[in-house]
């Protein structure tokens, strides 16, 4: 769905390049190279002062770079996108007012990246999550889990970390999370968690456990949150979620007895909506004042392609 937020990246990879030493070298300093700059996890985002224009990434070129650039920086390759290597870069560890003193970034600001999600195009975001993810992995895996205290090599631009000591190698990783609808004739089940705002509902979710299938997870989950069994497991997409570096999976379940049971902990009350009762959320007309998570969200998409199939 080209509707769903941080997917769409519309950069090739281009993995075959990652671990070519030269290739990178010439790359980064190559008049067609673009970087995009985070700082603290924040994407740096060009703004318009007169709000005339979308935001969007600020791109920069190498030579805009120079003035910011150490050697203990090492620019993350995200790909090639129409022959231009595109790349990003994590200037945390500089004083926040050196990097904004550059000029090349003027009218531009580091905004949280899900606070900007709702307002630059799909793409964009999709960009965004590839950069976050990797930037996070690579901040917080920094020592070999076999040898302690050996600091891990980082190697392929940031896409993979190496044990000198013991040959260990890792990869970014990323964790599963179901995310669903359960289905009783013409209505869904939402339910609503301790730290949510007050009025709003969503989807029902969780992570994947080790050895278990997306199917499994579904009907294991809707089990444990609201006591009802499911069958008729239905995938429908998928949302890279960069917080820090989730896949959720969207997916639907029949069940054929509506009486719920919440656990408590988890979801503190639950509720069936038919498609009237979500129009009227959606359109903020609900009696009840119940609201749905924005857009952004893959637990909006699932309801609203739900009930566009209803």
């Amino acid at each position: 769905m080209n509707s769903i937020t941080f997917a769409n990246n519309p950069i090739d990879r281009a993995s075959q390049f990652r671990s070519n030493k030269e290739w990178q070298q010439q790359a980064r300093i190559s008049e067609k190279s673009l970087f995009m700059i985070f700082f603290e996890d924040k994407p740096l985002i060009k703004v318009s002062q007169d709000h005339s224009t979308k935001p969007e990434i600020l791109w920069v070129s190498h030579q805009q770079l120079i003035a910011s650039l150490t050697n203990n920086i090492t620019p993350l390759f995200l790909g090639l996108k129409d022959e231009r290597p595109h790349f990003a870069l994590d200037l945390s560890e500089l004083n926040l007012d050196q990097v904004l003193s550059n000029p090349s970034f003027a009218n531009a600001k580091f905004i949280d990246a899900r606070s900007i999600a709702q307002n630059i195009d799909s793409p964009s975001t999709g960009i965004i999550a590839q950069a976050k993810s990797n930037f996070a992995w690579n901040k917080n895996n920094i020592y070999c889990s076999k040898c302690e205290g050996v600091k891990l090599e980082t190697k392929d631009t940031g896409y993979k970390k190496c044990c000198n000591q013991c040959g260990a190698e890792y990869f970014p990783r990323v964790d599963p999370v179901v995310i669903m609808l359960p289905i009783f004739q013409d209505k869904c089940l939402l339910g609503r968690q301790k730290g949510f705002p007050p009025g709003m509902f969503s989807a029902l979710a969780g992570f994947v456990e080790p050895g278990e299938t997306i199917e499994e997870a579904v009907m294991r989950e809707v089990n444990e949150e609201v006591g009802l069994k499911s069958r008729n497991v239905v995938y429908k997409f998928t949302q890279p979620w960069p917080f820090p570096s989730s896949l959720m999976i969207g997916c639907t379940a029949l069940v054929d007895d509506p009486e719920f049971t919440v656990d408590e902990e988890e979801i503190v009350e639950a509720i069936w909506l038919n498609k009237e009762d979500l129009t009227k959320i959606l359109v903020g007309k609900s009696e009840k004042r119940i609201w749905i998570p924005p857009p952004m969200a893959i637990a909006h998409q699932l309801i609203v392609d739900w009930m566009k199939d209803n």
